[in-house]
């Protein structure tokens, strides 16, 4: 993966968190080299692509920045070295595209805009290369087809007609080849240099002619003024210096964008990204079940547990005339409410993920309501040593309280850390609000390692 712009940024971090603070504006430190900044800190950006229509052809969308790694801690995605905009959403980075660790394409940011407050990414979106073709297997020199031979037998070794005719060819020739030595293929040989004289290459002169350019010395380039002239003075200009830019403050309604989106449309889709400045494997974390019919029964012992979550409290007892409680049987069955049937589940979102290899299955089911006002429920849960679903994690809103307990999207499983285990991203999406937050699964609890400031819808 590729994929952060970060040459200008690593060093100035990793010396201030050293002694302590962590500047507000880092300085440019000039040019850094990529090579070194391998062993340098670690950054890794996480992002969610929101877009409309299909992933190969979009139409409207947005990149918003999650958070970033720093090797150590999370920092806002939002926030982390804006100068003005965030280093996640400068122009230039490039985020792979994931679907439960999967590659899915990549997205290239052309430009950053802040909006009251939320910076996005607007950019395109680049498919995925295309595997390149098998070569066909070579081709041997000569083909024989022995029939009937007793391959115990005997038998003298002969060469082809054809090379027995080259050989004797080469036996015709002159004898000063016939007596030179084998040429070495080591051996340094001198080439023309083009444009040049080719006899006095040919002849060995290479007195009054300069040797030949090393493609892969260190050269300086020249830049265009301008007037189009090209400048015969000055240095220089590192590619990945920061760039300053100033942006207009403007609104949504204001921003001449075709190609961003803007709002929460219903038929928005959510994709993650991940940007790194180290190259790796992408591992797949999609859990896969050793028995169809295992997915059947986890699937609907968890719609058991969100429907009994979803569903209305039962009445209250009847009581008599001085509050007490009615015992008997007979008046019990008399008046008990009729049990309703339960509610049902719409919006359903199953997924199951292995969150680190070769770890087990960490399943997670979405849905609400259909009645009114509508119910959502969340529920992420692993099997027990019994195959029964355990909770780890329930979370229950209504469309009246949304504000106050928002209801919780899964987003996907991502790697946040590049540490080779995933965590599960969601976002929380209230009725005016919503934020994005990552929930890390261990030793059978779902805990949440962070959460970004709450946006306006």
């Amino acid at each position: 993966m590729l994929l952060v712009r970060t040459g200008c940024f690593v060093w100035v971090f990793a010396a201030m968190a050293a002694a302590g603070t962590l500047p507000a504006c880092a300085q440019y430190p000039g040019h850094v080299d990529e090579e070194k900044q391998q062993s340098g800190t670690h950054l890794r950006a996480t992002a969610v692509l929101e877009y409309t229509g299909e992933l190969g052809k979009i139409k409207e969308s947005r990149l918003v920045p999650i958070v970033v790694w720093d090797g150590a801690q999370y920092q806002p995605g939002g926030l982390y070295l804006a100068q003005p905009a965030p280093l996640a959403v400068l122009s230039g980075t490039q985020y792979e595209l994931e679907s439960a660790g999967k590659p899915k394409g990549f997205f290239n940011i052309k430009d950053a805009e802040d909006l009251a407050g939320l910076w996005i990414g607007v950019g395109s979106f680049e498919a995925p290369a295309a595997p390149k073709p098998k070569a066909p297997p070579a081709k041997l020199g000569h083909t024989y087809e022995v029939k009937d031979v007793d391959p115990d037998k005997p038998h003298f070794a002969h060469r082809p007609a054809d090379e027995q005719s080259k050989s004797e060819a080469g036996a015709s020739s002159p004898s000063r080849t016939q007596n030179a030595p084998p040429v070495d293929p080591d051996r340094p040989t001198l080439h023309p240099r083009a444009g040049g004289d080719s006899d006095s290459a040919a002849s060995g002169s290479t007195s009054n002619s300069p040797p030949d350019v090393d493609p892969d010395r260190p050269t300086f380039h020249r830049r265009s003024n301008a007037s189009g002239e090209i400048a015969t003075s000055g240095p220089p200009i590192d590619p990945d210096r920061p760039r300053l830019g100033y942006i207009a403050p403007v609104d949504q309604s204001k921003l001449d964008k075709p190609d961003a989106l803007f709002g929460l449309p219903p038929d928005m889709n959510q994709i993650a990204g991940i940007s790194d400045d180290r190259t790796g494997d992408t591992i797949s974390w999609a859990y896969s079940w050793a028995n169809p019919d295992d997915q059947n029964k986890m699937k609907a012992a968890l719609e058991t547990i969100a429907e009994q979550a979803i569903a209305p409290p039962p009445a209250p007892a009847a009581t008599g005339k001085a509050g007490i409680t009615r015992t008997s049987n007979a008046v019990r069955r008399k008046n008990q409410p009729a049990s309703s049937p339960p509610p049902t589940l719409a919006g359903e979102d199953f997924r199951a993920y292995s969150l680190s290899f070769g770890g087990g299955a960490t399943m997670v089911l979405s849905a609400h309501s259909t009645d009114t006002p509508a119910k959502y429920v969340t529920i992420v849960a692993q099997p027990d040593f019994y195959g029964k679903p355990k909770v780890l994690l329930k979370q229950v809103t209504t469309d009246a309280g949304l504000d106050g307990i928002p209801r919780l999207r899964l987003i996907d499983a991502v790697d946040t850390e590049g540490n080779g285990n995933a965590d599960l991203v969601f976002e929380l999406r209230g009725q005016t609000y919503r934020q994005f937050a990552i929930y890390r699964v261990a030793g059978g609890t779902a805990t949440q390692e962070f959460v970004t400031q709450p946006t306006a819808n």
